[in-house]
Order: C-alpha cells, then structure tokens, then sequence
C-alpha cells in the first residue's frame, strides 16, 4: 500500500483582502529579508470555510470580524527548497492564468477560492502553511487610497487637446483684517 501524503490541500472560499501575489508586489518587509519577502492574502471567511480550515489543523491565527473570520495566509518567496517557494498560481473564474496586463491587481472585496496546504512542520508536532494558489470568482478593480490608479487625475480622453488645457484661475478677492490683506 502506497505511503500517504502527510500534506493535505484545503479550499476555502471567501473575499479577499490585500492580495500580494505577484513577484512585483510581494511583501518585503525588513523582518523577512531572509526569504526575500513573501506572497500572501487575507481571507474572509463563512462559518462552514473557516470551520474547513480550523479541521485541517492550520495554525494561523484567525480573527473574528465581521463578515465572519479574517486569516493571512502566505508563501515564501524563496523558501528551503524550490518547491517550497515562489509566486503562487493566480487563475481567473475561467480557471486560466491571470494575466496581470490586463486584469490588474486583486482589489479588497474580490472573492475567490484560495489553495492551501497544510503540513507537518518537522518534528516539532507543530502544524505549517502555505499559500499555494488563489482563483478570482468576482475582481474587483485595484484602487489606490489616492483616488484610483491615475493618481486623483480625471479621465480626460473624450476631450480635445485644447479642451484639455486647464484655464487660469481667477485669483480670489483678498479680504481685509485690521487693514491686511488675507489672501482668501
């Protein structure tokens, strides 16, 4: 009889939170220098996922919040071994390779089916975990905090060059305090 596997793969569905998935935007943070940074994603969870996850003995901390339970799961970029590490999977709802050019970045509030494996981590009894994959059911569209990705710049590509061009401002009455000017 064949040896099982003592790594089990786990799906859990949720909505997805700050998504660094991809080589150019993985977390690098100073504490990881190590492993060059790390992949990883927040999952929001339902009960019956969250429950799924808590049974395959994964033994991140999760957090109750609402809409139900908050992990941060992740992968090395360079971990022991190859296999170990770098980028994980990222498929769209159709299954095939999310293409970055064109889909962009993963945008708090997009759901999907995130791959996990759980392992034994040596014989230290403790249990570890790693990002294997993440499949986008709905995208929503990456924004940044200034506004979106142009910067807190309109859409001006339905205007004419000259209709583009800002007009001077008219400069504002100056209004009077004590006898100075104030200039607003």
């Amino acid at each position: 009889m064949a040896k099982e596997s003592k790594t089990q793969i786990v799906e859990v569905f949720g909505t997805l939170e700050w998504a660094k998935v991809f080589e150019h935007n993985r977390d690098r943070a100073a504490w990881n220098e190590e492993k060059d940074g790390e992949y990883k994603v927040t999952v929001i969870m339902d009960d019956e996922n969250a429950a799924k996850l808590k049974e395959s003995g994964c033994a991140k901390a999760m957090h109750e919040v609402e809409g139900g339970t908050k992990v941060t799961l992740a992968r090395p970029h360079k971990g022991k071994f190859d296999w170990q590490g770098g980028e994980p999977k990222v498929v769209n709802i159709k299954g095939k390779p999310w293409a970055f050019d064109i889909d962009g970045y993963i945008g708090n509030g997009s759901t999907g089916v995130v791959r996990v494996a759980i392992y034994p981590a040596g014989n230290s009894g403790r249990i570890g975990s790693r990002l294997e994959s993440v499949q986008v059911v709905d995208h929503v569209e990456f924004e940044s905090e200034g506004g979106g990705s142009s910067g807190g710049f309109n859409d001006l590509s339905s205007y004419s060059s000259k209709e583009a061009k800002p007009k001077p401002k008219k400069s504002a009455a100056k209004k009077s305090v004590d006898g100075e000017a104030v200039p607003f």
